[in-house]
């Protein structure tokens, strides 16, 4: 005869069944306790304790193997200490950055000691294995190079998750293509523009801001002239030698000093050609003036009226603000213009400088080194202290806000030059490189060896094959060989 089963048993039997669909992945004993279930159809009373007493032993069992107990423990990241060592050019910016950081980190201490011959310096203690700085401000050929020889600390990990925030072609400039990994912080983008007297340019050549930027190279060269009929001067271009504008148009045409691999000279292809025929003809205008770069006679050019124009690169606009005192002086009366265009021309910019933060292996604080390098050129606070002395960091959230286009500064007066800087940054080219071995190149420049195709003494396609015999010899020595 069959009984209905109890309200009390019911109630155990549904609390046993909602527990065991808690378990039931591994808890296999609560499928044994479904076939006892099954038996609550037995009338004798002896059977249904059982029941009563297994179902209560099983459910013990679940209740115990089912409850978790959450505890959350607050672990706080360790505060940074210790200090960090900076080597860079005198009147740097990252010193801006540094007063900064070590108020954000005040346990760790910022020195920045401007070593005279850091260069030197570097390379014997990297040679050496200790004595090295934390963070060194390294031109994109030098980081190559010591990139390539795996003496620098390895960024991957760091900068792989952010790339995507950094201009292209100052991302590559920290790439090492023989071993895969990033060994350099991007640093200032290095746009350039020509810089020019507005009020002389008015006044005595009826020239506003639209019709300069409108100039082709053809049409500079005709001003040029008549500027040098005036005793006038548009650029320099010192006897000694000195690279632009030479790689700036070399920029412009889309080529390359060397090749994108690192692992041929192409600066006496077809287009080196133009550009050297471009700075030939610029050079025979008579209006560019023999001085040193930054020098005194340069700064004295400026504050008397007589140099109204220079290709160079947004940072120097810090040294300039250094020289440069009051508007007796020239300050506030000056302006940027794109370079000129014309047929050939790709991009209206060039780059010089644009150096990159990179540590050493042999480091002390190689920790607080990365941590710096998030801040001065990975963050809106840090970029904003170390893009007002001048240097235009390659931060694209930076680049896109308001601290950095709403700035204004004493050489510009109001005149809105990070917008202008903003403009230029996307003319940048991808295809020009400047990789280990790079720099034998760039060195003959310095040393005056393409002054004779300036000057004549030598047809533009034989001078321009006899710079590269001279410097391939450094060039193979010193190049990241694949």
């Amino acid at each position: 005869m069959e009984k209905k089963l109890t309200r009390r048993v019911f109630l155990r039997v549904a609390g046993m069944g909602a527990a065991a669909v808690v378990a039931a992945a591994c808890q296999p004993k609560v499928v044994e306790v479904t076939k006892i279930v099954e038996k609550e159809k037995v009338v004798e009373k002896p059977v249904e304790k059982v029941v009563e007493k297994t179902v209560v032993v099983e459910k013990e069992k679940v209740v115990k193997e089912t409850v978790v107990v959450e505890k959350t423990v607050e672990v706080k990241a360790p505060v940074p200490k210790g200090k960090v060592i900076f080597w860079g050019h005198d009147q740097h910016p990252l010193d801006l950055a540094g007063a900064g950081f070590q108020q954000k980190y005040p346990e760790v201490k910022w020195e920045s000691p401007h070593p005279a011959d850091r260069g030197a310096k570097i390379k014997a203690a990297m040679a050496a294995g200790s004595g090295c700085p934390d963070l060194f401000w390294a031109e994109a050929t030098d980081a190559q190079d010591w990139g390539c020889h795996d003496l620098l600390t390895d960024l991957t990990e760091e900068l792989t998750p952010v790339k995507d925030q950094y201009h292209p072609a100052k991302l590559q400039e920290t790439f090492i293509v023989k071993t895969g990994k990033y060994i350099g912080w991007p640093g200032d983008i290095s746009v350039s523009g020509w810089y020019y007297r507005y009020d002389i340019l008015e006044k005595e050549f009826g020239l506003k801001d639209e019709d300069i930027n409108k100039m082709t190279w053809d049409d500079f060269i005709l001003f040029a002239k008549e500027a040098a009929k005036k005793g006038k001067y548009v650029y320099i271009q010192p006897a000694s030698g000195h690279p632009q504008p030479f790689e700036y148009v070399m920029h412009q045409v889309g080529g390359s000093l060397v090749s994108k691999d690192g692992q041929k000279i192409t600066m006496n292809d077809e287009k080196g050609v133009l550009a050297a025929t471009i700075c030939k003809k610029l050079y025979d205008t008579g209006a560019a003036l023999d001085v040193g770069w930054l020098q005194p006679p340069y700064y004295a050019a400026l504050k008397e009226g007589t140099l109204i124009g220079a290709f160079i690169a947004a940072w120097e606009k810090g040294f300039w603000e250094s020289a440069l005192k009051g508007p007796e002086e020239s300050v506030g009366y000056w302006r940027v213009a794109k370079f000129p265009g014309g047929e050939g021309i790709k991009y209206r910019t060039g780059i010089f400088g644009g150096a990159q933060l990179v540590t050493p292996k042999c480091a002390e604080n190689r920790d607080n080194a990365i941590l710096f390098m998030k801040y001065a050129l990975g963050s809106l606070e840090g970029c904003a202290l170390t893009g007002g002395w001048g240097i235009i960091p390659a931060y694209r959230p930076y680049l896109n806000s308001t601290l950095f286009t709403k700035a204004r500064t004493p050489l510009f007066g109001d005149w809105p030059f990070n917008e202008f800087w903003a403009s230029q940054e996307k003319e940048l080219s991808p295809d020009y490189v400047r990789p280990a071995g790079w720099g034998a190149l760039d060195a003959l420049f310095w040393a005056g060896e393409f002054m004779p195709i300036l000057k004549g003494e030598v047809g533009i396609k034989e001078g321009l094959d006899k710079f590269v015999e001279k410097a391939t010899p450094d060039f193979e020595r010193t190049k990241c060989k694949l």
